[in-house]
């Protein structure tokens, strides 16, 4: 905008207009920088979906060699041609992926999974030694590592030796079970071989309060296990029955495996957990040792003098940001599963789960 002055100029002198520039305010440029930024943000939102987009589908149509290969292998000693893996299978069994700050993790069956194929598809992998680290978890997060274990082993004809770190409990034992050998950590602690479904009732105190729960349902079994009434005797020995179910499948996986007598491992699996040592006496552990022993018995069993140690391990590339970002704008809302989250939420699933362990991170 500009305005026009008329100067004062003499008789017969040509009149000039003088354009005077008129300054633009500060909310001129304020409403300049937020349509910037606004566009901007469009911009890198735009990009960043059709990112995703763009290499999702390069990931997804690699070539045969690159989508075999899902992790890395970080060399931890030894050397030679054949090759040890170490697989870590560390926290809450469960399929539920977990959200981390940028990368969206798959779950630790997922993860499993994958870490066992590669170890199978790899000739040079002659064994392989898994970390464990759980106090178990899902009942069918449990089973499915169980049997993938055991589909690895029969599949491959490779040793699997497990190695139990600061906790193997419940599932984590479960799993376990699926090993030719099992080495403890002196401090370890395992065992808690039994099953727990988490019931809260609160009826006495909404009762107090005169709260009503009028719920309709479709039968008198229908609120089984509700927090708002109290259990019934038919109830609780439906739920039991279901326990002792899933408890007899826990015991003959570790007589199974550990080649014990059904009657001997029921004796010991009562819920409680052992040390190590005391694994060790009541024969659910194959010896005691660290890491290094852990790896020497690794070798001994499948006939080496001399291996390749590797860690497994997963990097995340700009396909899998891209993709989380994607999903963070658009669609996201997977759960994160911890102990404390299993509590706020009232998980009333039957579990293999030590539920004396928690974890802060």
């Amino acid at each position: 905008m500009t305005d026009i002055q008329h100067n004062n100029v003499s008789p017969g002198a040509e009149w000039q207009p003088v354009y005077i520039k008129k300054r633009r305010g500060a909310g001129f440029w304020v409403a300049v920088g937020l349509a910037s930024f606004f566009f901007l943000c469009t911009l890198m939102f735009f990009i960043l979906f059709i990112g995703s987009l763009v290499l999702s589908k390069a990931v997804i149509t690699g070539t045969a060699t690159n989508a075999k290969k899902h992790v890395s292998e970080t060399v931890i000693e030894g050397s030679g041609e054949n090759k040890i893996a170490l697989i870590p299978i560390k926290g809450i069994l469960s399929n539920e992926s977990a959200e981390g700050l940028f990368i969206e993790k798959p779950s630790i069956v997922d993860v499993v999974k994958q870490q066992l194929e590669q170890a199978a598809d790899d000739t040079h992998v002659k064994a392989i030694l898994l970390e464990v680290d759980s106090p178990g978890g899902g009942i069918t997060a449990s089973d499915i590592i169980y049997n993938q274990i055991l589909k690895f082993k029969a599949g491959t004809e490779k040793k699997v030796v497990v190695y139990m770190q600061d906790i193997a409990a419940s599932g984590g034992y479960y799993i376990s079970s699926a090993a030719d050998v099992i080495v403890a950590h002196p401090t370890t602690i395992t065992g808690s071989i039994g099953v727990i479904m988490p019931l809260i009732n609160v009826a006495e105190l909404i009762n107090r309060y005169g709260i009503k729960d009028n719920s309709i349902t479709s039968g008198n079994l229908k609120e089984i296990g509700s927090p708002l009434k109290q259990m019934t005797a038919d109830e609780t020995a439906i739920l039991k029955g279901i326990i002792d179910e899933m408890y007899m499948q826990f015991v003959t996986v570790v007589s199974t495996g550990r080649k014990l007598d059904i009657e001997a491992v029921k004796k010991i699996a009562d819920g409680r957990i052992y040390t190590g040592k005391q694994a060790f006496e009541n024969g659910l552990v194959d010896q005691l040792g660290y890491l290094e022993d852990a790896i020497n018995a690794t070798k001994t069993l499948a006939g080496l003098t001399e291996a390749t140690i590797v860690r497994y391990e997963k990097h995340y590339g700009l396909a899998d940001l891209f993709g989380l970002l994607s999903r963070k704008l658009f669609q996201t809302n997977t759960i994160r599963l911890d102990i404390s989250q299993l509590q706020e939420r009232g998980d009333t699933r039957p579990m293999y789960l030590w539920n004396g362990y928690s974890r802060k991170e």
